[in-house]
């Protein structure tokens, strides 16, 4: 009978969280890169079009073929509508694989299952950028979503140590080569998380390679070709030719680690400190230095790849937060594993207290429980909010976008409109990092120039604004 309660509001949680999802997908516009690709893809004459058009960016800009495939689709089907269901059911599936991946959890585990949707909501600092607004979320959302699909598939198979099968080594190589193929620094993470499993897989073997199967084989061989066909991008290489740096040689390499130290502990600090506090709680718990490595075994591997995931954006000259998407989804599941084994695992210490119905269990179980409650109490408060702030955002935009139509239609080149009042600025909205700026020449006001066909286009503050 718990069971059976448990399992409806698993499922009725999952639902929540696509339902959440899906109203702020709703509540943001298309803005930025979705309306320059949007007037590219409106060139196409059909659908065959679009991988002429991929081409042409692999050549030209960039190696990410897979996230912006699927871009140019939700873009030529020209309503945003279908993107912002699929977004929504991407993010649930994405929550459901994380949730898959901690070991230590109970059947239908509501509490760990609200912690993944928590720690998705709360600790992804660039939100607005990976998930809300379409350009991001098919470059993040979608290929995170690849890349921990696979890596689930993967190790899941390698526990069951399933018998090999023709199918299975499609699946694995065509799975592995879109994990490959989907964003740079994820991508890798993905290869050396498939590496760790198998090197310990070898160590547990007695260094003997009797366990390798050929659906292994052709899942890393996918991993390394969608890689390699990304990173040798021509168009990879001209962007880093523009690049610019202050400094070069043993500097640049320096200058570079400082700053992905830096954001990792502006933007991730929470994580990493939960990570070590995890660490550190369930060692004391442990009865010996073996139990504690082993338990925590899949967790610490976990971190290992979130950091190296992180640490590989020094090969390129600068990142945005958004870039370390993958690394945080990785450390995530780090720390999931940790709460999942302090929350479900006791550990016999001899005292009764510790065990089941004894003081220390209720209050650990107290604690837990009461994170959650009270920390979905803030996201129910938050969201409110910011959804109504979202709509407000919204609906300014739409406006603008109409005044700016009806100008055009006028016969006016040079349009001024207002800025987005700055009291309703979020973190679940990229519109204010993408707003129009005061300079005509500005790169953002160049865009929209061009996608409305003027001269001039330019912004000022909503205050000063008497248009309408």
């Amino acid at each position: 009978m718990l069971e059976k309660k448990s399992k409806k509001v698993f499922i009725g949680l999952v639902l929540v969280a696509f339902l959440m999802i899906a109203v702020y997908e709703f509540l943001t516009p298309n803005m930025s890169d979705d309306i320059i690709y949007g007037d590219k893809v409106a060139e196409a004459g059909n659908f065959f079009d679009l991988f002429s058009q991929e081409y042409e960016h692999y050549m030209t800009h960039s190696g990410r073929n897979v996230a912006h495939f699927i871009l140019r689709v939700f873009l030529f089907m020209k309503t945003k509508s279908v993107f912002n269901v699929v977004a929504a059911a991407v993010f649930t599936v994405l929550s459901l694989l994380m949730y898959e991946n901690i070991d230590n959890k109970r059947k239908y585990d509501i509490r760990l299952y609200g912690l993944v949707l928590l720690f998705l909501w709360f600790l992804d600092p660039a939100m607005s950028n990976t998930v809300f607004w379409e350009t991001g979320a098919c470059n993040y959302l979608f290929t995170g979503t690849i890349a921990i699909a696979y890596c689930t598939y993967f190790r899941r198979h390698m526990r069951h140590e399933s018998s090999n099968s023709v199918s299975l080594m499609i699946k694995m190589f065509v799975l592995g080569l879109l994990a490959g193929w989907c964003n740079e620094n994820t991508s890798g993470g993905v290869i050396l998380f498939c590496l760790i499993l198998l090197v310990d897989k070898w160590i547990e073997n007695g260094k003997k390679c009797g366990f390798v199967k050929p659906w292994m084989v052709t899942g890393f061989i996918g991993n390394l070709l969608g890689f390699g066909i990304m990173i040798l991008s021509p168009g990879n290489f001209g962007r880093a030719e523009v690049a610019e740096e202050e400094h070069t040689g043993l500097l640049a390499i320096m200058a570079r680690f400082l700053k992905i130290v830096n954001n990792i502990r502006d933007n991730y600090f929470i994580l990493v400190a939960a990570f070590v506090v995890l660490l550190i709680f369930i060692y004391y718990m442990s009865a010996d230095k073996k139990k504690f490595l082993e338990t925590t075994k899949y967790m610490r591997m976990l971190g290992f790849v979130a950091l190296m995931t992180a640490f590989s954006l020094i090969a390129v000259p600068s990142s945005q937060i958004r870039t370390y998407y993958g690394a945080g989804l990785f450390m995530m599941m780090a720390v999931l594993n940790g709460a999942g084994i302090v929350a479900n695992t006791l550990f016999m210490s001899g005292s009764a207290s510790d065990k089941e119905g004894g003081l220390s269990y209720t209050i650990l179980q107290t604690a837990v429980t009461s994170l959650v409650a009270v920390w979905a109490i803030v996201l129910a408060f938050t969201y409110i909010e910011q959804g109504a702030n979202l709509a407000r955002i919204k609906r300014e935009m739409d406006e603008r976008d109409a005044y700016v139509w009806q100008q055009v239609e006028a016969g006016e080149v040079e349009i001024c409109v207002p800025r987005l009042r700055p009291q309703w600025e979020n973190r679940f909205s990229f519109a204010y990092d993408s707003d129009i700026s005061d300079d005509c020449d500005y790169w953002i006001n160049l865009f929209y120039t061009e996608h409305y066909g003027i001269e001039c286009f330019w912004s000022v503050d909503r205050e000063e604004w008497t248009a309408y």
